[in-house]
């Protein structure tokens, strides 16, 4: 039986589309390999080739804790170390994101001024207002009585008000645990749970950039709009720091100080102690 001439032609093209493919999977594989050894070493990777001074490598290194822990290098726009498919899996699963339009949706949300917990943000910003009229922290007594009569002028439930007192509670706690391991000063306070919401949207915006969903500069721009207000909500990296690590423990960790703990302790201590840590090289940037 003669063989038809189309397949001498057709064959090699398959055999090359099959070979195309094994090697996307193992470069896919690979990157995603580079980015679980750089997280599990805790490495702070820089990629040579962006930069790492200036207006757009601070806003990056907003999203440094989530970079850490991801194995992404600190300073790239785009995610350079897991794959795309990791990436979709993640943003669909975790995120229940599977298109642009979606992405761009929860971008925006994580750019306002609210976190998703109400209850903190109430607490956390009376805190902060009284302790810029005292110049300084103010006491637990005084601050509980400061929530109280803000609440209640505002109509605030009293199921809500318990709630509210709790929350002061467990902030104190996470606190004196913070100052303990050296993420507050000792007498450093948290200003504001919105680092995590804005470290959070840096690592978007890269993961957007990385799926096409969003172009390079829609994603500088979203990275650009966290470090703007970033640096004019917080004092300093370790004030960044400290807002970023208790946003997360107050939603995930439950009081135990265990494995989610780690998730932020651990990347604090790393990128105060790397020297390739945007936030030793990288100065705080003045208010905007």
């Amino acid at each position: 039986m003669e063989i038809p001439t189309f397949v001498y032609f057709v064959a090699p093209l398959v055999i090359v589309a099959f070979v195309v493919q094994i090697v996307f999977r193992v470069r896919s594989a690979a990157r995603s390999a580079r980015g679980m050894v750089r997280s599990f070493r805790n490495v702070v990777a820089v990629d040579q080739q962006q930069p790492t001074t200036g207006e757009l490598a601070a806003a990056l290194a907003v999203g440094a804790h989530m970079s850490l822990n991801h194995g992404v290098s600190w300073n790239a726009l785009k995610d350079d170390a897991n794959s795309a498919q990791k990436i979709y899996a993640n943003l669909k699963n975790q995120w229940d994101i599977s298109n642009a339009g979606e992405l761009r949706e929860c971008l925006e949300g994580l750019l306002d001024n609210e976190t998703g917990d109400a209850v903190a943000d109430f607490v956390l910003d009376v805190r902060l207002e009284l302790a810029g009229r005292l110049g300084a922290a103010p006491g637990t007594e005084a601050w509980r009585q400061a929530v109280t009569a803000s609440a209640r002028s505002q109509g605030v439930p009293e199921t809500t008000l318990d709630e509210m007192m709790s929350t002061i509670d467990r902030v104190l706690r996470y606190e004196e645990r913070f100052r303990a391991d050296g993420l507050l000063p000792a007498d450093g306070f948290v200003r504001s749970l919105l680092a995590y919401d804005w470290g959070r949207a840096v690592n978007m915006a890269r993961w957007g950039y990385k799926l096409r969903y969003i172009k390079e500069q829609q994603a500088r721009d979203y990275v650009l709009r966290a470090g703007k207000q970033a640096f004019g909500r917080y004092t300093s990296w370790t004030d960044l720091s400290a807002g970023y690590a208790l946003g997360r423990v107050l939603r995930f960790d439950n009081d135990e100080f265990d494995v989610w703990y780690a998730t932020v302790l651990e990347p604090h201590q790393v990128l105060f102690t790397e020297p390739a840590s945007p936030w030793l090289t990288i100065p705080w940037p003045s208010r905007q």
